[in-house]
């Protein structure tokens, strides 16, 4: 799968990421002193209602995941075309078999309405977002209660799914999102492997503080890492000149934020900063000047992508912060900006008024834009936006049905900073 192609190379060379890794960043999208500074409030007695719940859920959440893995790529029933169940894979999630067809293939293209073959333990999607989502909960446990048996749950799954040679994923995608009939392995797999970044890189941070965290599991996570970051720059399917990297949607952006954070995360500024000034490139093909995202206004559930796409958006913004490089506040030809396109959702979030694209989401689930309403409006002195994010009522909200809006009230309660 890797490309023959020079200048790839070199350019991979010249931003630095073939190299050896070395010691990991403290944090890249947290702050310590926040997050200190909220578990000292969490257990005096200046804790919110709101900041109590959020911390109940977390725990609720980190009891589920001690005792549903460890978790393995080689765990899938599926075999990839390499032969190594090593290998991650998995199905595109809106692709069917053809009716019209005696044997479906090839499959064809259904946008928004997924296919279930998709989503099950044959594949590894499902699995690897378990996976992330269970160290993240165990992570956090550990670090506002204290309590040692959520590190070492956390750190036991790490090493099945980086360390251990028999269960951990091969450093790449080269089968993530195939389509029967078409491909055994498309670029936009290349999104399944997101969490892999903005879920796990600030667990390394915290759980390297335990006392169970071992030279060994920096060593091999950082290689494990620094080969990822390779295979991201140089394979056809990533950052090849028809790979992920030239999506003009989400996907291209969720590309970036996965180069952005990694570099960051391994210590290498000059490409996390490369990054960061490319986000602009994506600001001037996402935006109009009213901050509506047309690539995302063409897919039937475009509430959901407008704020899917925002997402990494505003991750490599807060990257930028800790480079001293401001992306809040660029603004493209047409006036189009990150702000814009915040502005936007604000203008919508009240779930009774009527979105003005197409409306296909069953229902708006607003309150998932509460941390971006947050982070930006701490970058950008938007107190209404603050607002909006610690006055959003999650109270009807469980773990057990509810998880994307449990996530978003412990960012806003415990993980960020508020105006107080």
């Amino acid at each position: 799968m890797k490309t023959k192609n020079a200048l790839n190379i070199a350019m991979a060379l010249i931003m630095g990421v073939i190299a050896s890794p070395g010691l990991s960043a403290e944090f890249v999208f947290l702050a310590e002193d926040t997050l200190r500074k909220n578990r000292n409030e969490l257990h005096s007695n200046q804790a919110t209602d709101s900041m109590k719940l959020a911390y109940k859920r977390l725990i609720e959440e980190a009891e589920l995941a001690m005792v549903d893995g460890p978790f393995s790529v080689t765990d899938k029933g599926m075999l990839p075309p390499s032969g190594s169940k090593n290998d991650y894979m998995s199905i595109s999630p809106y692709w069917w078999p053809d009716e019209s067809k005696e044997d479906g293939l090839p499959w064809i293209r259904h946008d928004g309405k997924t296919n279930p073959a998709s989503k099950t333990n044959e594949t590894d999607s499902r699995r690897i977002g378990h996976f992330t989502r269970s160290v993240r909960a165990l992570a956090l446990a550990y670090y506002f209660s204290e309590d040692e048996k959520y590190a070492l749950r956390a750190i036991e799954y790490l090493r099945t799914w980086f360390v251990n040679s028999e269960t951990k994923m091969n450093p790449n995608v080269n089968y993530g999102q195939g389509v029967p009939g078409r491909a055994e392995g498309r670029r936009g797999g290349i999104i399944d492997t997101r969490t892999l970044a903005d879920r796990l890189l600030d667990s390394f941070a915290i759980l390297s503080r335990s006392s169970n965290w071992t030279e060994n599991d920096e060593n091999q996570i950082n290689q494990w890492y620094s080969e990822y970051l390779d295979w991201l720059i140089i394979d056809d399917l990533s950052g090849g000149p028809k790979g992920e990297t030239a999506a003009k949607n989400n996907h291209g952006t969720w590309y970036d934020l996965q180069i952005a954070s990694i570099s960051y995360f391994l210590g290498n500024e000059p490409l996390a900063k490369q990054m960061v000034q490319k986000a602009k490139t994506r600001v001037d093909e996402q935006f109009e000047g009213d901050g509506s995202q047309p690539h995302e206004i063409s897919r039937t559930r475009a509430y959901h992508y407008h704020y899917f796409s925002l997402d990494p958006l505003v991750g490599i913004a807060v990257i930028g912060d800790k480079l001293a490089m401001d992306l809040w506040r660029y603004e493209n030809d047409k006036g189009g900006s990150l702000e814009k396109g915040i502005q936007l959702m604000a203008d919508y979030h009240d779930p009774n008024a009527d979105w003005p694209y197409t409306a296909k989401d069953k229902r708006r689930r607003v309150e998932r834009m509460t941390p971006i309403y947050l982070k930006a409006g701490l970058a950008l002195n938007k107190p209404e936006w603050v607002a909006l994010a610690t006055q959003t009522d999650f109270s009807p909200f469980t773990v057990e049905k509810n998880l994307a809006e449990v996530w978003a009230q412990r960012d806003v309660e415990l993980l960020y900073a508020q105006q107080k």
